[in-house]
């Protein structure tokens, strides 16, 4: 049943191919008259069914030509074949990159960890102030922890962005963002126990 109608339909696709050809063909020969009759000719061979041609009988063929003007002749000196360029990001970070990008994470998040403690130690022992007008409402209680780590979070995502950018120069500096927030607050934690144990 199954090899029925797997004949059916390859009989029925030919035919549907055959009708096709067969308008286009008429097409064709309809157009030739508006085309100027000095122009050299494009000899086309269709067949009647797709196994002929692979098979070689080519008796059966039909011939139509095609008049097309001198300058819509295609050239007969072969031209480069262009291959697009491969970017960069289609690939993604390579696993290198990533570890790096997880250590830097860590690193950051750990050193505004860090900036959070010596801050509030700077404040308990009555030396410091807070001095970022946007941590200060958080600065005299256990917020300062996870408030000291939404820059970290934002540079984490910045960083992860410019690693699958297209732009050269973003995809070589993606580091930047996350080693200088943790710079950033590595200096201030270290200047915060300065300031803490400062004595009066």
């Amino acid at each position: 049943m199954k090899l029925i109608r797997s004949r059916v339909l390859g009989i029925a696709l030919s035919g549907i191919v055959l009708a096709v050809a067969m308008e286009g063909q008429q097409a064709i020969q309809s157009t030739e008259s508006h085309f100027d009759k000095s122009a050299p000719a494009v000899t086309a061979l269709l067949s009647t069914s797709p196994l002929e041609g692979a098979i070689g009988n080519t008796g059966t063929a039909t011939e139509s030509t095609l008049a097309l003007p001198n300058a819509a002749m295609l050239p007969l000196t072969p031209q480069p074949t262009l291959r697009p360029k491969a970017i960069h990001s289609e690939g993604g970070p390579s696993q290198r990159e990533l570890r790096i990008w997880k250590s830097l994470l860590i690193a950051g998040h750990s050193a505004a960890a860090f900036d959070a403690w010596s801050t509030r130690r700077s404040i308990e022992s009555g030396n410091g102030f807070e001095r970022n007008v946007l941590v200060r409402p958080f600065a005299n209680s256990a917020a300062i922890y996870p408030a000291l780590q939404i820059a970290p979070l934002g540079f984490d995502y910045v960083s992860h962005r410019m690693m699958r950018s297209q732009n050269r120069l973003f995809r070589r500096t993606w580091w930047l963002p996350q080693a200088a927030s943790t710079a950033a607050s590595l200096w201030c934690g270290s200047r915060n126990l300065r300031v803490a144990n400062l004595k009066r």
